[in-house]
């Protein structure tokens, strides 16, 4: 596109901070440096007329990983390191919670339940032998056991006949989220500009040249906030972990409440 001389000045001259991603990762990384830094000069570029990424298209679940995604951790990361990052995750819960309200989130704490379809006798048996040691190694930091077996009285088909409860789990509006963190980034003038695509950047040791589509321009510092995106804008500098969200239809009744994991994707139903 053609700028104009106010069209850079204003939005592409003396950048203190440029994060590409509009998510709840890329305002909350804005609004952070806008509190550490309240003169800076912050643009956010976000390639979707909305936030591209999973921040508005999950399934409004509030988790801290399910059962097997902890165990699926632990074979790669020690016991002190899957802890530790358990604990962001919670901690991340609770600022998004204390941020933007429990009442604009829509938060609802019902739980959520992890489901093992019928042939999957490794998963399960793994589960249910390892619930005793994950419990140990979280109760430290809950006060109480977080995993628990259920049996299942939603009547799930061609599942197993227990589930796997974590009471502390919970379902958000994410729409809400999103919308309430747009209009305080925007109080805090930070600026988002959305169909803008990052399709290079390059280190000039004081500065980052940052071209899009048609243009390139400088700031001080860069930030990647795209999640699923990185690996591709970063060259592989950046491999997003595994993020699956799975949207069906109910096929349970529209009354039960919690979010539901199948097989480390996610089925999600609020009445």
């Amino acid at each position: 596109m053609k700028l104009s001389f106010w069209e850079l000045k204003n939005w592409f001259t003396n950048v203190d901070y440029t994060i590409v991603g509009s998510g709840i990762v890329g305002i909350h990384c804005a609004l952070r440096l806008k509190e550490k830094f309240p003169k800076s000069k912050i643009l956010i570029l976000e390639k979707g007329e909305l936030p591209q990424g999973a921040s508005t298209k999950n399934a409004g679940f509030a988790c801290f990983g399910s059962l097997s995604e902890i165990i699926e951790d632990l074979k790669t990361h020690s016991e002190e390191e899957v802890l530790q990052l358990i604990q962001k995750r919670w901690n991340g819960l609770q600022l998004l919670r204390k941020r933007i309200g429990d009442q604009t989130l829509d938060f609802k704490p019902y739980g959520g339940y992890e489901l093992f379809l019928e042939n999957d006798e490794s998963g399960y048996n793994e589960c249910l032998q390892k619930l005793p040691l994950i419990n140990e190694m979280l109760e430290p930091f809950f006060k109480t056991a977080v995993f628990c077996k259920e049996i299942d009285r939603f009547n799930f088909k061609n599942t197993k006949d227990y589930l796997l409860f974590n009471p502390f789990e919970g379902q958000i509006d994410t729409g809400n989220m999103m919308q309430s963190l747009l209009k305080m980034a925007y109080a805090e003038d930070i600026l988002i500009i959305n169909h803008q695509f990052v399709t290079a950047f390059e280190d000039k040791n004081d500065k980052v040249v940052v071209a899009l589509e048609d243009f390139s321009f400088y700031t001080n510092k860069l930030f990647f906030a795209t999640n699923g995106f990185a690996e591709s804008i970063t060259q592989g500098q950046v491999k997003p972990g595994r993020a699956q969200v799975l949207i069906t239809k109910p096929i349970i009744n529209l009354d039960i409440k919690g979010t539901f994991h199948l097989d480390r994707g996610y089925y999600y139903f609020r009445n």
